[in-house]
């Protein structure tokens, strides 16, 4: 069972707030992973990880797709973060 509870768009009891935070990152993502819904819970923070996720990963970078996909992958295993 999640510790952070894993908000849903179509739930009565989720915020107005973060319910508007879902749209969004659905719209800019295509769909909804687990990781938006928990940052549901703060839709703030939920826009800090977005605009940073944006800034890294699709902004202007001198690093090719693959490389940027491969220092992703090495940060990853270094700090041991298999999600």
């Amino acid at each position: 069972m999640a510790r952070i509870p894993i908000l849903q768009e179509d739930d009565t009891s989720t915020s107005p707030e973060a319910r508007a935070y879902l749209q969004e990152a659905g719209q800019a993502r295509g769909r909804l992973v687990n990781i938006y819904r928990a940052m549901a819970n703060r839709p703030e923070a939920g826009r800090a990880f977005s605009a940073l996720a944006n800034t890294v990963y699709r902004g202007t970078t001198t690093l090719t797709p693959k490389h940027g996909e491969l220092a992703y992958l090495t940060a990853t295993v270094v700090n041991n973060c298999y999600y």
